[in-house]
């Protein structure tokens, strides 16, 4: 039996010189971007049956499975809360009463968009434990000054909404992929 020589292993270029890799990082975060926003359209457009959107609007409702709904449970239209309230700035505390900026910033979307902070759920939990109705109520106390989760809901409706998304639910959605469980 006659042994083959094996030819000599090439050695593998150091990560710096190699542009393969780097150039798959962005595509995996594009397929990825690109995926996450498939889901969320197609939730979006998915149908919702007439007896489901009355369903929805009752706070005793019940889920698109047939389970008894409740705060922070994804709603047929989208939402995780029955929307009530005002939806108006009038009860939005001063910005200016805070010292860091983001904070300050927070305070001053809630001022701006009011009526779409009233729609969404924030993933902190107030609402679970009766304390907001929204995540505008969020701002009409103290809590989002000591809480990221409040102040990210808040910045990811405000960039949304710049940019001309004004849906709750798809607010909802981007939310829910950055603050929901699992991320």
């Amino acid at each position: 039996m006659k042994h083959r020589k094996k030819a000599p292993r090439a050695h593998a270029a150091p990560a710096a010189a190699t542009g393969a890799q780097t150039a798959r990082l962005p595509a995996i975060m594009v397929g990825a971007l690109t995926l996450a926003s498939a889901i969320v359209l197609a939730v979006w457009l998915a149908p919702v049956p007439e007896a489901g959107r009355e369903a929805g609007m009752a706070t005793g409702a019940v889920s698109a499975n047939g389970s008894a709904w409740s705060v922070g449970m994804l709603r047929p239209d989208g939402l995780r809360i029955v929307v009530t309230g005002r939806d108006d700035a009038s009860k939005v505390l001063d910005p200016a009463q805070f010292s860091a900026e983001r904070v300050q910033r927070g305070y001053r979307i809630a001022a701006r968009i009011p009526a779409v902070l009233n729609r969404l759920y924030c993933w902190c939990g107030c609402e679970n434990r009766g304390e907001h109705r929204s995540n505008l109520q969020c701002f009409e106390d103290r809590m989002a000054e000591d809480c990221e989760v409040c102040l990210g809901t808040a910045e990811i409706a405000d960039d949304m909404t710049r940019k001309g998304i004004t849906d709750a639910a798809q607010i909802q959605a981007a939310v829910d992929v950055h603050w929901g469980p699992g991320r």
